[in-house]
């Protein structure tokens, strides 16, 4: 058991490199832009989207993760979902990157006279756009994601700053729309302290604290001197609050050794690792490379997040990798690879290992088969063309 866990870990290593958000012609795929004309908000919207690595490959819906300030937290999302997921520690996610004309405007939920800072501005002159923008995304955008891809319903709304302020107002008012919300560093003290004012309002073990809440704090103060300001007085007056009232399904995490701007890539994987904490199947202390324990387990984890989650494609091929190279066992190897032929039926990689288990094993006309059905997903793959020419010449 510990040497097939160590030779997994040696693999996924080897994976890390060819994980990055996919390839065509040569070209890296990151994202696409998009417009969204909205009658909420009376004006046109732009959101970018990033697609899992395997999406093409399923016909599975996938959970999606919506987050504010898209022009600087798109790539860094991406790019931790990406890793993360091809370690198997959360699975894939649609990343929707919503973007803010006037971020003072779009993610303040309530109208107020002074900034964060307690000072009059023209950013507080122009607040209280968040509760539009809730709208928006319940009634036009996320009807519109769900349109035009393949999105479940399970979805986390993450922000920072203005943004983790508009995520706490969402989990407290907005709890129908997102499983999950990961708030980092919010600006809690907003409007006198307007979302604790909120959740006071609310009945002990409300249904909104079924939903799992992610909250981080930076350190906001001269380096060596604790952290005293309004942001960290705010959050922990918050969480107390929160566990007054009986919630549990919650965590709040403070990252001294980071400061304001630093905190939402710590922040952002911390969330996700909390919110998807029972999903890692290398944690379980049951864990076994038989087949009807993975299925079972990722099963298991179907029911638990309430969205269709398969084996994923990376683990079942280095399962498999590991029967058909290192053991010699081929009908073993056989099992798995025909598994991601199932789950990844566009996937020309689950056909060509499957065709190398044939292979293996004597079967040369299935072998043959399956090599024709991966050329056929990926006609480019001039090393399956040259054994299935061999093959067929023999």
């Amino acid at each position: 058991m510990k040497t097939l866990v160590f030779r997994l870990f040696l693999i996924s290593l080897l994976l890390v490199s060819k994980m990055m958000f996919g390839q065509t012609n040569n070209q890296l795929y990151f994202g696409e832009k998009n417009r969204i004309q909205s009658e909420v908000l009376g004006e046109d919207r732009e959101y970018w989207v990033h697609l899992p690595v395997n999406y093409e490959k399923s016909a599975d819906n996938y959970p999606v993760l919506f987050i504010t300030d898209g022009d600087e937290h798109f790539y860094l999302a991406s790019g931790l979902i990406e890793f993360m997921s091809s370690q198997f520690m959360i699975p894939e996610f649609i990343v929707v990157a919503v973007f803010h004309k006037d971020r003072n405007h779009d993610l303040t939920p309530t109208h107020s006279l002074t900034d964060i800072y307690g000072f009059e501005s023209d950013a507080a002159k122009i607040s209280g756009g968040g509760e539009k923008l809730l709208q928006f995304m319940e009634q036009e955008l996320i009807p519109q994601i769900e349109s035009k891809y393949r999105a479940s319903s399970y979805r986390v709304l993450a922000g920072h700053s203005l943004g983790g302020l508009l995520c706490v107002y969402a989990y407290l008012n907005y709890s129908h729309l997102f499983k999950g919300f990961i708030s980092m560093d919010p600006a809690l003290n907003w409007d006198d302290f307007v979302c604790e004012r909120i959740l006071k309002s609310l009945p002990d073990q409300a249904e909104n604290f079924s939903n799992k809440l992610y909250m981080s704090s930076a350190h906001n103060a001269p380096e060596g001197k604790p952290d005293k300001g309004p942001f960290r007085r705010s959050q922990l007056s918050f969480t107390q609050e929160l566990k007054k009232k009986g919630a549990e399904n919650f965590k709040f995490e403070i990252f001294e050794d980071e400061i304001h701007l630093t905190v939402p890539y710590r922040s952002l994987y911390q969330g996700l690792t909390y919110i998807f904490s029972d999903y890692y199947i290398f944690k379980s202390p049951e864990f076994s490379e038989d087949l009807s324990f993975i299925q079972e387990y990722y099963r298991n984890i179907s029911k638990e997040y309430g969205m269709k989650i398969p084996p994923p494609e990376n683990l079942i091929e280095m399962l498999g990798k590991y029967f058909l190279f290192d053991k010699n066992e081929y009908a073993l190897a056989t099992e798995f690879f025909t598994l991601n032929t199932v789950s990844y039926p566009n996937s020309s990689k689950a056909f060509e290992f499957l065709a190398k288990a044939n292979q293996a094993s004597g079967n040369i006309d299935q072998a043959i088969l399956n090599y024709k059905k991966s050329l056929e997903l990926n006609p480019g793959n001039e090393d399956v063309r040259k054994v299935l020419s061999e093959l067929e010449d023999r």
